[in-house]
């Protein structure tokens, strides 16, 4: 009799603690199947004035964006696209989303970016005459769920500082 009682209780001990462990891992906080529930961004575009200025898809990056020296561009604003180079509507990326980015010579480019301009959209600052390499990232928390060819890659999103107009 003992030793049916202890069987018992060691199964059921064994039971709960599966059970215990598996409804904790099933807690979308912990685990990833919420990392894979947004739509997967294949590329972006840079919309400015509410035309397209520039657009990475497919390793090509098409377009151009100057910016005077000392001055600052209008709102930029990133929009992703979907394999079918739709755009991903920011409903489709939850607030643990933001836009991060690489420039790769701060002293000719800049970006500023301000709370009222919203998580997508960015100034690009002209510093000095020249050029630089931008990479911008689909941050998830601390990793980059997509980003464009770093900005030390031949194929990088290149912005052009140019002398202020007189």
């Amino acid at each position: 009799m003992e030793k049916t009682s202890f069987i018992t209780k060691t199964i059921f001990s064994l039971t709960l603690a599966v059970a215990i462990l598996t409804t904790g891992c099933g807690n979308p906080a912990s685990s990833d199947d919420d990392h894979n529930e947004h739509t997967e961004p294949f590329g972006l575009v840079l919309v400015m004035n509410g035309e397209t200025v520039m657009e990475y898809f497919d390793g090509k990056v098409t377009g151009h964006l100057h910016v005077e020296e000392g001055g600052a561009t209008p709102l930029v604003t990133v929009e992703f696209l979907n394999k079918e180079r739709e755009h991903i509507h920011d409903e489709d990326l939850g607030d643990e989303y933001n836009l991060g980015w690489n420039i790769e010579d701060e002293s000719i480019l800049g970006i500023e970016q301000h709370a009222e301009d919203g998580r997508w959209s960015f100034h690009f600052q002209g510093k000095s005459v020249g050029e630089s390499r931008v990479q911008f990232q689909l941050m998830h928390g601390d990793h980059s769920d997509f980003e464009t060819p770093a900005s030390n890659q031949e194929n990088a999103i290149e912005i052009h500082v140019e002398t202020q107009s007189s």
